[in-house]
């Protein structure tokens, strides 16, 4: 048995050069522990095993190499686009319905962020997206021209990027996403126009309702290149009433 433990360590010790550096081959192996004379009959299985158990860490070692250098990869960045320019410190003031006003700010830097991103599977687990860092408008998340919307049981408990703006006219998206099984609720809105007014570059967005209270509104929506959002106004096409108002009194882009 003495001589099964120091036939371990001659093991140890050529796995410790290894690992100092000093290139190890199944040759070396076999000859030092010829030299040292443990190899008799009663102790061939017990070297054999060490020496697999040996190459085994060589390889694995190998092997857990190769896996560090594949996950090394920086998460992406969401750096903010044209019409919604949500740089880090950057803020914008509203006056909204004549009356009050409303400030809205972006993170000071860009944050990290994941969220579960499909429903859970039979045995509970769940999946997540892959971190990013991004802005955070007023605490939330924003992708690009892309917010994050809650899908809500029965139909998952997860959660999905979801449009703001499209620069593409004529792109149709609903404003949230919204359980329909009591009715289409949502409101659907419209890419309707991106024009030059001679000072900026405008998008243009037209919101409507087509079930329940709100089916005689429409919503009004502009947003300009560098800008952000400029107005954005509810009336209602029965009397033609202006409902809501709001409009940029200020702003600063960190860009």
């Amino acid at each position: 048995m003495g001589e099964c433990c120091v036939a371990a360590n001659v093991c140890d010790d050529l796995l410790n050069s290894r690992i100092a550096g000093q290139r190890l081959s199944m040759t070396n192996v076999w000859d030092e522990m010829k030299r040292t004379h443990y190899i008799y009959p009663m102790q061939k299985l017990y070297a054999v095993l060490m020496f697999v158990v040996l190459i085994s860490c060589i390889l694995f070692s190998c092997t857990w190499e190769n896996m560090q250098g594949g996950v090394t990869a920086a998460p992406t960045t969401y750096v903010p686009l044209s019409y919604y320019p949500v740089y880090p410190g950057s803020w914008w003031l509203y006056e909204v319905n004549d009356t009050t006003t409303e400030q809205v700010e972006v993170s000071a830097t860009y944050l990290p962020h994941r969220y579960i991103n499909a429903p859970a599977n039979l045995s509970g687990i769940q999946t997540y997206s892959d971190t990013a860092y991004v802005p955070f408008l007023n605490g939330q998340p924003i992708y690009g021209y892309n917010k994050i919307n809650w899908v809500s049981p029965p139909f998952g408990n997860y959660y999905v990027q979801w449009p703001i703006l499209s620069e593409q006219v004529g792109f149709e998206f609903e404003r949230d996403w919204t359980d329909k099984r009591f009715g289409d609720f949502s409101e659907k809105v419209k890419v309707t126009s991106k024009y030059f007014n001679e000072t900026d570059s405008i998008i243009t967005l037209e919101g409507h309702w087509v079930y329940g209270p709100n089916v005689s509104k429409k919503s009004y929506q502009t947003f300009g290149k560098n800008i952000g959002l400029i107005t954005e106004y509810i009336v209602d096409t029965l009397n033609m009433d202006t409902i809501y108002k709001k409009t940029l009194l200020n702003y600063f882009v960190n860009h």
